[in-house]
């Protein structure tokens, strides 16, 4: 997945981050559990493993579009999300299973 496919399939990507060379890192990256991932709905109780990886993934750019954080916070969250993510997938993984509980 490039970023172009990520902003297509999460129209909540505010437009200002679509320009940042980060968001392509993170499309790379995280592209084959974005695939499946979706938006859990407001009522929803019990989240399924795609509504984790997308509150863990997607979350805060679609807090961030709310004007609830900043750019440079958001920035920070998907440098740290890539670097987990590089240090160990397992770590990686497990936190997504634990987001949402």
């Amino acid at each position: 997945m490039n970023a172009g496919d990520l902003v297509s399939r999460f129209p909540e990507i505010p437009p200002d981050l679509h320009g940042e060379s980060l968001l392509e890192s993170f499309a790379n990256v995280f592209g084959a559990y974005l695939e499946s991932a979706s938006k859990p709905s407001a009522c929803a109780d019990d989240w399924t493993a795609e509504n984790k990886v997308y509150m863990k993934l997607i979350g805060p750019m679609d807090i961030y579009r709310y004007g609830l954080s900043t750019k440079e916070k958001v920035l920070v969250q998907m440098q740290e999300l890539i670097d987990t993510h590089a240090s160990s997938t397992e770590a990686f993984e497990a936190e997504l299973e634990q987001a949402g509980r």
